[in-house]
């Protein structure tokens, strides 16, 4: 069931499927409040809506224009959406002129707010916490209704399952709840009747799937993301006051936001094409001249935004693992086309010398191990050697040693990427390179036929979903532990 999921998720990207689950949630709001069901005005509603995207897609499309950058049509809708779920429905011509603030405050936030061209707060988080600061309106988070919650927890976990984080959630969710546990317990309060309420009467789920997951302002790293959720659990169900500003969800979720920020990669690198090295007619390498250096961890990736894409069902933002190594100047992108392709692969194609797009929210866990006398296995398929590429080149430069066998699927011989590294690899003993041809299917017993020594070791999978899937499923019939089987994906555009 869980691979029927993913094959379906996968057809689309996280930001066009926020953009439709939120819109479909505000349809459902609206009807319900129409019919009488849900306590909140209809027609104060759909005033608010109304305000929030003509404020919202005014704003990024003028600053968009001031700073030059490409307009992605998916933020300010749901930038305006989230506004819409926690701002009260507009009552009064006063009320409407802060909501139509508000999404002025989000939107400008991404722009004003930033350092190198990366916004430090979650713009609908920013604009709430900014009115409530001021007084100037109070955000109602009517959107944790006990009527909503269970269409609000499947739509969150369909968001938490797409972009595999469960455990972001997962860790946010655990603190929340024993946070209310523990405060029912000396606050002498019925725990039952407490944790009710946090679940199906309060934002906590709205909150911890849809806001907390934003990529642009969470740390890279999974430790450190784990981190981020409890400290934003722990302020949000605390009910604290900190220097005199009472802990309201938005406030929690901008204080995890400055966290992150202080660990985090602080910049968006602006990217100049510098060569284009055909691999074969499907496949290619980009190489980037970057405006600064980036510090990243070999097998991390970023988000590529490009101008110029025509609006399609899929925007104009990727996600791509970084193929080049932290030692390189220069930034490599590989890229595999398909047919039919999306308007971003078009656009790209079409990119010649000298042309620029735009890259941040660096992130990823797939990265090598610390403990440098750990054997692997690399497996990848197709385009999924991009992140042992920058591994690769990584270990070669810094002289580093490592017992690595890597095996290589390929539908046929000249879609074989990067020989120059793989060869340097092997020439100097850093990794064995077994090219597997055809695409065929890698068993379990393939697998022990080509590594003598595999339960000695732990597995790096890189690839279409289906194939890492696959893959992890024979691995854990060899009885190969979870711990030692690290697993990357990419969804076909």
């Amino acid at each position: 069931m869980h691979k029927k999921l993913d094959s379906l998720l996968n057809d689309i990207t996280m930001y066009r499927l926020l953009t439709y689950g939120l819109g479909l949630l505000a349809f459902f709001s609206l009807l319900l409040s129409f019919i009488g069901t849900l306590t909140v005005s209809g027609l104060g509603l759909c005033i608010s809506l109304l305000l929030l995207f003509v404020s919202s897609f005014a704003i990024n499309k003028l600053f968009a224009s001031i700073w030059e950058v490409p307009v992605n049509t998916e933020s300010w809708i749901i930038t305006a959406l989230i506004l819409f779920f926690i701002l009260p429905p507009t009552a009064s011509v006063s009320e409407g002129v802060m909501i139509f603030l508000a999404g002025v405050i989000a939107m400008a936030s991404k722009f004003i707010v930033a350092y190198r061209g990366k916004h430090l707060f979650n713009p609908a988080a920013f604009a709430a916490g900014v009115l409530v600061i001021t007084g100037l309106l109070h955000v109602t988070w009517w959107v944790g209704s006990s009527v909503l919650w269970p269409f609000t927890l499947l739509f969150g976990l369909i968001i938490v399952r797409k972009i595999r984080r469960i455990y972001l959630f997962g860790t946010f969710a655990a603190v929340s709840i024993a946070t209310v546990i523990i405060m029912s317990i000396f606050q002498h309060q019925n725990t039952f009747e407490m944790l009710q309420l946090a679940v199906t009467s309060s934002p906590l789920i709205f909150l911890g799937t849809i806001m907390l997951t934003e990529p642009a302002t969470m740390p890279a790293r999974k430790n450190q993301q784990i981190i981020f959720a409890a400290i934003v659990a722990l302020l949000y169900t605390s009910q604290q006051t900190i220097l005199g500003i009472y802990i309201y969800p938005e406030i929690a979720l901008l204080i995890g936001n400055i966290f992150a920020f202080i660990i985090g990669e602080k910049m968006r690198l602006h990217l100049q094409l510098k060569e284009i090295i055909p691999i074969s007619d499907q496949v290619a390498d980009y190489i980037f001249t970057p405006d600064r250096q980036l510090r990243f961890l070999p097998g991390q990736y970023l988000e590529w935004t490009l101008p110029g894409v025509r609006l399609d069902s899929r925007g104009n933002r990727r996600t791509f693992t970084i193929a080049s190594s932290p030692t390189e100047d220069q930034i490599h992108l590989g890229v595999k086309f398909y047919e039919p392709s999306s308007a971003f692969k078009h656009t790209l194609n079409d990119m010649r010398v000298g042309d620029r797009l735009f890259a941040g929210q660096l992130a990823g866990n797939f990265t090598l191990p610390k403990d440098s006398k750990q054997k692997l296995v690399f497996i990848a398929g197709g385009i999924g050697i991009t992140p042992f590429r920058s591994m690769l080149k990584y270990l070669i430069d810094r002289g580093e040693e490592r017992d690595i066998v890597l095996i290589y699927l390929v539908s046929k011989p000249e879609e074989v990427a990067y020989t120059d590294i793989l060869d340097q690899a092997s020439s100097t003993g850093i990794c064995k390179v077994n090219v597997q041809i055809g695409g065929a299917l890698l068993t379990g017993d393939l697998i022990q036929k080509i590594i003598p020594d595999w339960n000695e070791r732990a597995y790096l999978l890189s690839g279409p979903n289906s194939m890492v899937m696959n893959i992890q499923d024979a691995l854990q019939t060899m009885n190969v532990a979870k711990k030692y089987i690290k697993t990357d994906y990419f969804a076909g555009y």
